[in-house]
């Protein structure tokens, strides 16, 4: 079942933590983009709360497997109008 990460819009904005287990990877989807420069950033948090820019979603791109056991983060880049969703 899908789950909104992002509501559809142009502004800039973080969705909440999305937390990945060990063995249970998670997909996530850009969604409703409006132009080919939509961006939705990857950010991976650090023991310390620290979120680091480790890729992003784009609409040649549009979906990634998160894999790696940790606590992650998507901002959406403002200017262009797009959503996130993890399915």
């Amino acid at each position: 079942m899908a789950t909104e990460l992002l509501a559809t819009a142009s502004t800039a904005a973080n969705s909440a933590d999305i937390v990945v287990a060990a063995g249970t990877p998670v997909i996530v989807m850009m969604k409703d983009q409006t132009g080919a420069d939509a961006r939705i950033r990857i950010l991976l948090k650090d023991e310390d709360g620290a979120y680091f820019d480790i890729g992003e979603l784009t609409p040649a791109r549009p979906a990634l497997g998160l894999s790696i056991a940790g606590t992650y983060r998507l901002t959406r880049v403002a200017g262009h109008t797009c959503g996130a969703f993890s399915g």
